[in-house]
């Protein structure tokens, strides 16, 4: 499939089509696909039981299964192959299938092609979620008349209702780097938040991590926008590699400068200065759409820092992210600066649950990757106790080690990464402190041994291996209140799988787990 390929009306009737993994996106692409008229053909390595409802009712509309071990034995023979997001391309299957010329793609690729209204998408490392989230919020209070609807890895599949989705709408895609990697199309207009390693258990190496998120801008026209994050290092380097218009946000004006070759303006910008936000939509202003911004000089102060109520500076750079994308399809200052005293945050993003006797409870479940729990460091004053571990994504914890030691946080480790945690401590703490006492600690059974067993760590920071998520909230709030005004914050810096179905259940179990507390 070339660069920009389309796929054709009618190109799946009577075709027989590949859709791997059966989870709710591909659920939904399958009945999509056999309303188009394509004979499907489901796999999964799951079994019927395991598959639930969906195996029954997309039976009833005439797909077939291979289901179980060796699912993907038949897989070369199709013609078109949808994978699932999460899976390894590389599987020896789906090379046979791309060697005998079939079309390996997955759900955003079509969904793309056939969306007629401007899209707007965003990836990056972490943030994307209250990014995407924002900048629908945004878009909704800038014109309340028209559609806009937010989805991609979160939000609804859109896939399904494509047809429905009218030509005056914007849709807002939050991508991932396993939807981003088989696409050979570009949105229109992008934003890259950051960039740290993630998801080595699926992607081969960081590089191609890297590779994959490029896809969000490599095939974009002259005539279309990205817009980088300044601050990041690996994300400012895009510049020279993005084939339309560039637009930046940083906290530093001089750099927005610096990278437009002349005053803020000559590019779409988006900075903090201060107390305050700035939008500088350059020739976005030009847009028959976004015409309301020329009155306002070269650039507009859309908001001050203290109308955002999510803590963090990665927020700031959310926020700022948002507006650029929310400008490039028409927002109005005003509709950027109601949205961001509204917005209230999103769930499992440190979500702040409740406070009892003087300690306070935060779900940043969301946090699947080291960098994410470091964000939180920043995001989160005062004494602090972190639930920490989950499953392993093959990342190193040793720079988020090293911040944890110097703050002096307590630990509560649970999950299969629990002894590399553990391990990356007590690195971090002969780094910091010399040899002394060990940091990984056994379960913690009685809870009156906390305190003993705290005084054996470094400067401030003590640490305790819970078996469960209900111990490991039970241990940190004891941590906690032995220190006033102290924090705990589940932020695992891990996927979720090894004790969870995803994140999402995690953090849930999470707050009514501290809802029990007394």
């Amino acid at each position: 499939m070339g660069v920009g390929q389309r796929f054709k009306p009618g190109c799946f009737r009577g075709a027989q089509v590949a859709v791997v993994g059966m989870g709710k996106s591909n659920q939904a692409l399958t009945r999509y696909l056999v309303k188009e008229g394509a004979e499907v053909t489901c796999f999964d390595r799951k079994t019927a039981g395991e598959i639930g409802p969906a195996y029954a009712e997309l039976s009833a509309l005439g797909v077939k299964w291979s289901l179980g071990s060796g699912y993907l034995s038949a897989l070369p023979s199709f013609r078109w192959v949808f994978l699932t997001p999460g899976m390894k391309k590389n599987l020896p299957e789906i090379a046979a299938a791309r060697e005998r010329g079939a079309v390996i793609t997955g759900e955003i690729g079509l969904l793309l092609d056939r969306l007629r209204c401007p899209v707007v998408a965003v990836t990056g490392s972490a943030g994307k979620t209250t990014t995407c989230t924002l900048a629908g919020l945004m878009l909704r209070e800038s014109f309340p008349e028209r559609e806009v609807h937010v989805g991609g890895n979160i939000g609804s599949v859109l896939i399904e209702h494509v047809q429905d989705i009218p030509e005056d709408a914007v849709v807002v895609l939050e991508l991932s780097s396993f939807q981003l990697e088989l696409l050979t199309r570009s949105p229109r207009v992008s934003a890259v938040l950051n960039l740290k390693p993630n998801h080595l258990d699926v992607h081969e190496s960081y590089e191609d991590y890297v590779e994959a998120k490029k896809n969000i801008f490599r095939f974009q026209g002259a005539s279309d926008w990205c817009f980088l994050n300044l601050d990041d290092d690996v994300t400012s380097g895009f510049a020279t590699e993005c084939p339309g218009g560039l637009g930046f946000f940083t906290f530093d004006p001089g750099k927005i400068v610096a990278g437009a070759g002349g005053e803020p303006g000559g590019r779409p910008a988006a900075w903090a200065d201060g107390g305050d936000l700035y939008v500088a939509p350059g020739p976005l202003a030009d847009l028959p759409s976004a015409a309301c911004w020329k009155k306002g000089g070269r650039y507009r102060r859309v908001a001050r820092r203290g109308d955002l109520l999510v803590p963090g500076d990665h927020n700031v750079l959310n926020a700022l992210a948002a507006a650029l994308l929310a400008v490039s399809v028409g927002a109005t200052p005003e509709g950027i600066g109601r949205a961001i005293e509204t917005f209230r945050g999103v769930e499992h993003r440190i979500e702040f649950v409740r406070e009892l006797k003087g300690v306070k409870y935060y779900n940043d479940s969301i946090a699947t990757a080291p960098d994410r729990t470091e964000a939180l460091l920043d995001a989160i004053q005062g004494p602090l106790v972190l639930i920490l571990g989950g499953y392993d994504k093959g990342l190193t914890f040793n720079t988020l080690a090293r911040k944890i030691v110097k703050r002096g946080c307590g630990v509560v480790t649970m999950g299969a990464t629990a002894p590399l945690i553990e391990e990356a401590l007590a690195r971090a703490k002969r780094d910091l402190y010399g040899d002394a006492a060990e940091l990984a600690l056994p379960v913690m059974d009685p809870l009156e041994s906390v305190t003993q067993r705290s005084e054996r760590g470094a400067p401030g920071l003590r640490t305790a291996r819970a078996s469960s998520l209900d111990e490991a909230v039970t241990i940190a709030t004891a941590m906690a209140r032995s220190l006033p005004g102290s924090s705990v914050a589940l932020s695992p810096a891990c996927a979720s799988y090894d004790m969870f179905q995803n994140y999402e259940e995690r953090g849930r179990l999470f707050k009514e787990a501290v809802g029990r507390l007394s």
